[in-house]
């Protein structure tokens, strides 16, 4: 399992490679996609999800330490 991610920029960077490798892969998908394929897709967008939402939050609660 990889480093967490603290810092603003990291979690940035994360998050576009994150959606770069999503785009690729819905490119991917033509008429010979099944449903597995749509079920890993999915799969990866709740992942993608959490870590915004997980970032969100760190940033929410280094603002709040920040003016603390």
């Amino acid at each position: 399992m990889g480093k967490a991610r603290t810092d603003k920029l990291g979690q940035m960077n994360v998050l576009k490679s994150r959606m770069q490798l999503l785009c690729h892969t819905i490119d991917s998908l033509d008429e010979t996609s099944d449903i597995e394929d749509l079920e890993r897709l999915a799969v990866s967008l709740d992942q993608l999800k959490a870590k915004v939402l997980r970032y969100a939050k760190d940033m929410k609660e280094h603002e709040g330490s920040e003016s603390g």
